[in-house]
């Protein structure tokens, strides 16, 4: 038997880790979710969220706040609520 050198082509570059999962821009935008929320407002050119949930708190926070897994919305967007559902 003879053995057969298949070539094979170059593996993609990975996307770099951060915290052991790829780097956001590989995602695009974390808050886009955010972004088409009703929920969010504009405050000195930073978008902020401003939920029934930050509302409680007094004041609208930071969408990297709300959404961290301890915040007021979560990672998973507990308060979205979009225009087009109404």
């Amino acid at each position: 038997m003879s053995s057969v050198d298949v070539a094979t082509a170059p593996e993609a570059p990975a996307a770099p880790l951060v915290h052991g999962r790829p780097e956001a821009r590989a995602f695009g935008n974390l808050f886009r979710a955010c972004e088409l929320c009703r929920h969010s407002t504009a405050l000195a050119g930073r978008l902020l969220c401003d939920s029934p949930a930050v509302r409680l708190a007094g004041q609208p926070e930071a969408l990297d706040v709300a959404r961290a897994a301890s915040g007021s919305c979560g990672p998973n967007a507990r308060h979205l609520d979009m225009p087009g559902w109404h």
